[in-house]
């Protein structure tokens, strides 16, 4: 009796183990949603990223508050790019990197950096930085509750990183 005891007890845990791994693998695609969204210039959809009432707080480059806020936040960051540039046109482009993940229940957080490639007209600059996010699962799907910038640099490409 003891065997089959073990055998359900090894299940019970593999099958911990697996739905853990699989909350990691559906974070890391939440995670790097984000930058593909932005990437491809889906700046509108970017909302259905996170919860009914997440919090986004990208430092000076503003804060919202909900779902809708964040959507409207993001659909218009493109147009806010270009009014504080006299660039005519701006590319943004940004990479992630090493997203770590705790799983709490329902809840997660998570760490990563990042890298980004910023050009208005000619002139580029090398931006990096960290997201500290903080994820809710509702109804079965993972969704951004929280996620907090912090910049590291911006530095532009014709000042290099001389002092």
């Amino acid at each position: 009796m003891s065997e089959v005891l073990e055998l359900v007890e090894q299940v019970k845990l593999l099958t911990e183990r697996v739905e853990t791994l699989e909350a990691v693998r559906e974070l890391n695609v939440l995670r790097h949603n984000l930058p593909r969204y932005i990437n491809d210039g889906r700046w509108d959809q970017v909302g259905e990223l996170f919860s009914e009432d997440a919090f986004l707080d990208y430092r000076h480059l503003g804060q919202a508050q909900g779902r809708a806020a964040i959507s409207a936040y993001f659909a218009g960051l493109p147009q806010l790019i270009e009014d504080n540039s006299t660039a005519g046109q701006v590319l943004v482009k940004q990479f992630l990197h090493g997203h770590d993940v705790e799983i709490l229940g329902e809840r997660a957080t998570g760490v990563s950096f990042f890298e980004e490639k910023v050009v208005f007209d000619t002139e580029s600059s090398f931006v990096a930085g960290k997201f500290t996010d903080n994820y809710v699962r509702e109804d079965g799907r993972w969704l951004f509750a929280r996620i907090e910038l912090d910049l590291y640099w911006v530095i532009p490409y014709a000042r290099g990183w001389q002092q």
